[in-house]
């Protein structure tokens, strides 16, 4: 098991656990998330063009999320549904955002 970033979750950055590959099961309640947040899905290694494919998807979906444009390690997209809504999103390991976040102290990024 592994922790990731999955990126507009119906407006929201969330932290998932789940394992490449194997599907998985998140709920994030209102009271956490101001709005209840359903997951089902797989977390799958792709390369870097299919990750860019769901980035500017979610970019242009939602322009709130043009800082994660700095992502460096463009590996990683969560294929399923939010809320019941087929999606395809880009998700980050909590390790590449936590040394991103490190190495860009000085810029703002997007939770």
């Amino acid at each position: 098991m592994a922790k990731f970033m999955v990126y507009n979750t119906a407006g929201l950055t969330l932290p998932v656990e789940a394992k490449v590959g194997s599907p998985f099961y998140f709920e994030c309640p209102e009271e956490e998330c101001g709005k209840k947040v359903v997951l089902e899905g797989i977390i799958i290694e792709v390369s870097e063009a299919e990750f860019n494919k769901a980035l500017e998807s979610t970019i242009e979906e939602d322009p709130n999320f043009k800082p994660i444009e700095k992502i460096e390690v463009r590996k990683y997209v969560f294929r399923g549904r939010v809320n019941g809504k087929e999606v395809e999103l880009p998700a980050e390991s909590l390790v590449d955002f936590a040394k991103r976040f490190i190495e860009n102290q000085n810029n703002l990024i997007l939770l």
